[in-house]
Order: C-alpha cells, then structure tokens, then sequence
C-alpha cells in the first residue's frame, strides 16, 4: 500500500444536504448528537453528512453506530495532513473553545497548537483557534481526533480538513469533516 492511500474498502464523500443517496445506501451511522453521519453504500463509497435532517432520519431508522475510525481515500500531501478549526462566537463559546484545545493537548500531545484567532481570518467566517497533525506519520490518528471532536465538541463548529491533492477547495469542501454546524467558509474565490 503507498503513503495516502486508503485503508479499507471504502472511499469518503461530502454530503450537503438530505436529496437521495447516492447508489442507495445499505446503512447509516450517526454521532449520538445527530452533528454528522457516515453512511456507507452497496457501491463501497461513503457519505460524510453534515446535515442534520440526513442523520436524524438515520437515527429515527435504529441507525446508531459511529464509524470513524477508518482514513478517508483522498491523497494526502506528505506534509502534516490534516488541520482542525475550533469556532467560537461569544465570550460563553470562547470558554468552551479553550476548554477543548485544553482538553485535546493533553490527549494528543503530538498536535500543534496556535494561538486563538479573536476576530474571523482569511476563510474562517469566525473567530477560532487552529491546530494541525504536525507530522504525516500522524495521518492514522485521523478517526481518533474525530470521534474525541464528536463527543466533546458540545455546541461548537469544528472543521477538520485534509492536505490532499484534490486542492484547497476540495480539501475545504467535500473532504472536510464537521463536527457541530457547518459553517460556511469565505471560499467563494478558490480554484475548484
């Protein structure tokens, strides 16, 4: 197997709203917090939903397992492979912010971490506070960062994307992983 390519038989794709699935789907797993769905089909590609009608009407189905724990199929760039953007708005958001990146030093020690962004940069619509993979061996820790994100996001945005060589815009879009709302991000001008 090379460096960035998949580690099971499916491959990830972003999901924006709640039309029909593609190829049919065979199930559906959700986040216990209905915030985001992965939903494997017949024709072994995956859905990553982020709308919460999709992942309410999987769980309304019994539909309640959590699958992250596999890379998504993207090529990743051999350079730190992943970022994650904690958003917050507020004074009360802020805190709760902190208390996660606190949280996440000290169960992933092997991530950087930069200083809180107070007011919204580049493509970020808000303020948030960033912190990356720091290395390409940290690929495989993808599923674990995102099933802590899932559990401890409470009522936060939080967006983990890929380097790939699908470019920034696919990389911010349909190869993104969400936890809490999605936000939409200043990326109108990117090369698609």
């Amino acid at each position: 197997m090379m460096p960035g390519e998949p580690t099971d038989a499916y491959q990830w794709v972003f999901w924006l709203d709640d039309e029909s699935l593609i190829d049919g789907s065979s199930w559906a797993s959700v986040a216990s917090d209905s915030s985001a769905a992965f939903i494997p089909t017949k024709a072994k590609t995956s859905t990553i939903s982020f709308s919460s009608s999709v992942a309410l009407a999987a769980l309304e189905n019994g539909d309640a397992a959590t699958q992250t724990n596999s890379q998504p199929s993207f090529t990743l760039k051999q350079r730190n492979p992943y970022d994650v953007h904690v958003y917050y708005s507020g004074s009360n958001q802020r805190e709760k912010a902190m208390l996660l990146r606190s949280k996440m030093k000290q169960q992933f020690p092997w991530m950087r971490f930069y200083e809180p962004k107070d007011v919204p940069i580049g493509p970020h619509p808000l303020p948030m506070w960033e912190a990356d993979f720091a290395s390409y061996d940290n690929r495989v820790f993808w599923g674990e960062v995102c099933d802590f994100i899932k559990e401890e996001h409470e009522d936060l945005s939080v967006l983990v994307h890929p380097h790939s060589f699908d470019g920034d815009y696919a990389d911010h879009t349909e190869n993104a992983f969400w936890a809490g709302d999605v936000l939409e991000l200043r990326i109108q001008g990117w090369k698609r």
